[in-house]
């Protein structure tokens, strides 16, 4: 890959004149008469653009590009697309077998509905409780019954509340564990997910196959954006200066021979590799019809 960057500064072009004067040799017409004339254009002096281009090698990669691995582990079901596949955002692309995950996510269901029974038990005994302190009150106030009798209402209803705070805890903790099981179960359908909503992108590479047994965040493919893609070269120091964002580019590869690609730059390192006292520079080129490849030279 070639890559062609031009900058404009003023020329000035001048124009000299070639002439000849006659000489006294009495030899000189015979001289002259073997002599071819030369045809001499006289122009004004004029000032124009001049045009400085660096021809700088490189290679071509991704827009963006990065893994798909599923954040919990297990035997692989079934791979939902191939290589080269177009991908869309939010796409399953990996299935994890998740019989272990369903039978989890059963467990902290029963786990939730005993810990609902109990809070109705509790629930029931703290409205008995009360009840039964309100008609010891009323016993208490016609003399029927002690003091002490009435206190030890007065805690049952107090333990009551206390088991119902339990009760209520308890089914708070089965809830969220079931939320967590229920999202445990999700990540057993591995998606294909970016930030921004740049289209179609496509799949670069497969790390896995149907039928392995993977762990948490093992790679299984990788996705990349094609569209449009990013041309990396290395400056020296004495066109550094010269660079500009969103500077035009023309692009050359082996790959299809005679054709241009025009792009722009859009990123200048600040800093130069100490090994080869060059910056890196990346140019942008739509690429609609995909025919620049990263990897591409």
């Amino acid at each position: 890959m070639s890559v062609r960057f031009p900058f404009g500064a003023p020329l000035v072009l001048v124009a000299f004149v070639a002439g000849c004067s006659e000489l006294d040799d009495p030899n000189a017409s015979s001289a002259a008469a073997g002599t071819v004339a030369v045809p001499v254009e006289v122009g004004a002096v004029e000032r124009g653009p001049l045009t400085y281009r660096r021809t700088i090698s490189g290679s071509l990669e991704a827009a963006t590009e990065f893994v798909v691995a599923p954040k919990v582990g297990g035997r692989v079901v079934r791979l939902e697309v191939e290589l080269g596949d177009p991908v869309e955002r939010g796409q399953v692309v990996a299935r994890i077998d998740d019989d272990e995950l369903s039978q989890a996510m059963q467990q902290v269901e029963a786990d939730l509905a005993v810990a609902l029974a109990s809070q109705a038990e509790a629930l029931s005994a703290l409205e008995i409780s009360r009840r039964s302190v309100k008609r010891l009150e009323a016993l208490r106030k016609d003399g029927v019954v002690s003091e002490s009798e009435l206190d030890v209402g007065l805690a049952e209803e107090v333990a009551s509340q206390a088991h119902v705070a339990v009760a209520e805890a308890t089914v708070a903790r089965a809830r969220a564990g079931l939320q967590a099981a229920r999202i445990r179960l999700s990540y057993a359908a591995v998606t294909a997910d970016w930030a921004d909503d740049g289209g179609t992108r496509v799949v670069g590479e497969r790390f896995a196959d149907e039928g392995g047994n993977v762990p948490p965040n093992t790679p299984l493919l990788s996705v990349v954006q094609l569209d449009p893609i990013v041309a990396v070269v290395y400056v020296a120091e004495r066109d550094y200066r010269l660079l500009s964002l969103n500077q035009t580019a023309t692009l050359t590869t082996d790959a299809y021979p005679g054709q241009v690609f025009r792009g722009h730059v859009r990123r200048i390192a600040p800093i130069f590799k100490s090994a080869t006292r060059q910056a890196r520079v990346e140019l942008e080129l739509p690429n609609p019809d995909v025919l620049l490849k990263p990897g591409m030279f």
